[in-house]
């Protein structure tokens, strides 16, 4: 209903994405365009069986799940992590056009529904985000993200139930065993019993190298989950 009321006083007189001029709304905060675009590219390559990455080639997995599986059970995006799947999240992320989140939210949802593999879910839990990007953005892009997929999904959601515990320096430079390193000790449950038995739907952003996503699972599934699936917005080509 806020959005309803939102879009009638604020309509928005451009695509959230390639800025194209025209009305859009909340439910259709970028245009037809785009929205081919994004269509096209989801399915332009095979993806890894196991964590959803975009592969150059008919292999059934990438040489990361090759040489190291995942303790997940499965991993999906809604698609690849290049434009405008890239300018999507970034305009949620650093424009604060939270808007965003309804769509992209049901994007993801509809993917995890079609995935017979992801279900049954009892609960839906976003990665925590940093203290200094909640600082310094003023919202979790992942937890407004879950919220919109457990409602469309009619699920319960843990927003505070995975919590980051140690703050990190910035993933982005470097390499997938500094980036593992990093992250040990960065996250715990706040309320074991509420995961003890229970089938996890894990949220993120982007799938890269997958390390925050892979620690968030060790942490759920040594918490007693009973299994641990993860949707994210866009993930990245792997070999």
């Amino acid at each position: 209903m806020l959005n309803l009321i939102l879009d009638i006083l604020f309509p928005q007189t451009c695509c959230a994405i390639c800025r194209r001029p025209g009305r859009f709304i909340t439910r259709n905060p970028w245009c037809a365009d785009c929205t081919d675009t994004m269509e096209k590219l989801r399915y332009q390559l095979p993806i890894c069986d196991k964590c959803g990455k975009y592969i150059e080639s008919e292999s059934r997995l990438c040489s990361d799940c090759k040489e190291r599986m995942p303790s997940f059970e499965i991993c999906r995006a809604a698609g690849p992590y290049t434009d405008p799947y890239r300018i999507a999240i970034k305009v949620l992320k650093f424009i604060g056009k939270k808007n965003l989140a309804y769509r992209m939210g049901c994007m993801m949802a509809q993917v995890v529904k079609e995935e017979k593999r992801f279900w049954p879910i009892d609960l839906v839990v976003p990665v925590p985000a940093s203290q200094g990007s909640l600082k310094q953005r003023g919202f979790s892009q992942t937890e407004l993200l879950a919220r919109q997929i457990a409602k469309k999904l009619k699920l319960k959601v843990g927003a505070q139930l995975l919590v980051r515990v140690k703050e990190t320096p910035a993933q982005r430079e470097l390499t997938r065993e500094e980036r593992e390193k990093n992250l040990q000790s960065a996250f715990d449950i706040k309320d074991r019993k509420k995961v003890q038995g229970k089938s996890i739907l894990l949220v993120d952003d982007v799938y890269t190298t997958g390390s925050t996503i892979k620690e968030c699972t060790r942490i759920l599934l040594e918490a007693g989950a009973s299994r641990v699936s993860v949707i994210t917005w866009a993930t990245g080509i792997a070999y």
